[in-house]
């Protein structure tokens, strides 16, 4: 790529039905992926269109991170501000439901199971980072991580992420987040949550 280096701009409404198509395909091999939506035809539109209700609730109670460059979005990070607790989107089974079709009972199923580990502690959520395939060991994770966290570092939050892969949560790992115990589904990889301890605010900033 010529010129210079994109840089992490928070995501515009307009783009919730873009970043939800790079978020499916980033996700449409792994795992977990391949658990929600055994039907390799249809994952892709079902991945799309439950991401998409999420992506629209965090620009509400939370902030989307992305990078483009020429061709689209490259990478974002979708974040929920917990300091609180937040409602659930609206009529959010009734999208699920109309989104995820036959597939529902196990979308129903991750989302209890996540719902039910997350810290009550305030933090930031990082539900969802996102790197475009062929763009995948270029950085582009790393500049999303360092961009948020260098905001969560000023004040002091803590910020929590469950990662679906070993080279996720290996991710995570070097970025300060902690592996709590292994989230399990039958016959598929653990779901790892991670906890990123809060530090000290700098009192000079």
């Amino acid at each position: 790529m010529s010129g210079q280096s994109p840089v992490v701009r928070r995501a515009r409404y307009a783009e919730v039905g873009a970043i939800a198509e790079l978020v499916a395909e980033a996700a449409y091999d792994l795992p977990l992926a391949t658990w929600l939506v055994p039907d390799r035809q249809q994952r892709a539109a079902v991945l799309t269109e439950a991401v998409r209700i999420w992506v629209e609730h965090a620009l509400f109670f939370g902030e989307v991170d992305v990078l483009t460059d020429a061709n689209g979005f490259i990478g974002a990070g979708v974040w929920f501000h917990r300091y609180r607790q937040i409602p659930p989107p609206a009529a959010y089974q009734k999208r699920l439901t109309v989104a995820c079709h036959q597939h529902i009972d196990r979308f129903t199923t991750i989302g209890q199971l996540l719902d039910g580990q997350r810290p009550e502690k305030a933090h930031e959520h990082l539900a969802l980072l996102a790197i475009r395939p062929d763009r995948r060991g270029t950085g582009i994770a790393g500049r999303l991580l360092d961009h948020h966290h260098t905001r969560l570092d000023r004040y002091g939050t803590a910020a929590y992420a469950e990662a679906f892969t070993a080279g996720h949560r290996d991710l995570l790992i070097r970025y300060g987040y902690q592996a709590r115990p292994p989230l399990h589904l039958p016959g598929r990889d653990a779901i790892h949550p991670m906890w990123r301890p809060g530090c000290a605010p700098d009192p000079e900033t």
